[in-house]
């Protein structure tokens, strides 16, 4: 069963994408801020994050940059998952970071974050 680690400040998606996932046989974690996320990454190493751009304390760009900075989690795919005004170099900012592997907004179909989920963890199920 893959483990999914979810980062991200708003209920509502939070709750919508871990129901999602769940029901697909995910064991999810939540974590409602970054500084939360780092400590919840380094306890469970999940087979894959879902990453928040903007955040209170820690926000997205210094939570994928810590994350590739630790042996623990620098192998760890993250999805950056955003709501907030989406630019091309926002997303080419994140692009740069080896353990970013995609880059969408939060109104993307969950069917097509399951596909891309899927193709990440696909190796480890």
């Amino acid at each position: 069963m893959s483990q999914m680690l979810i980062v991200d400040d708003n209920v509502e998606f939070r709750t919508m994408v871990c129901d999602y996932f769940t029901d697909l046989g995910f064991t999810v974690q939540i974590a409602e801020n970054g500084r939360e996320g780092l400590v919840k990454a380094k306890q469970i190493k999940p087979d894959i994050i879902l990453l928040d751009v903007m955040m209170p304390e820690v926000g997205g760009i210094e939570v994928i940059r810590q994350l590739q900075a630790e042996e623990e989690t620098r192998e760890i795919p993250v999805l950056i998952i955003t709501g907030s005004f989406f630019d091309k170099n926002m997303s080419d900012l994140f692009k740069q970071e080896p353990n970013c592997r995609e880059f969408m907004s939060k109104t993307v179909e969950l069917s097509y974050l399951q596909k891309k989920v899927e193709a990440l963890v696909a190796p480890k199920r």
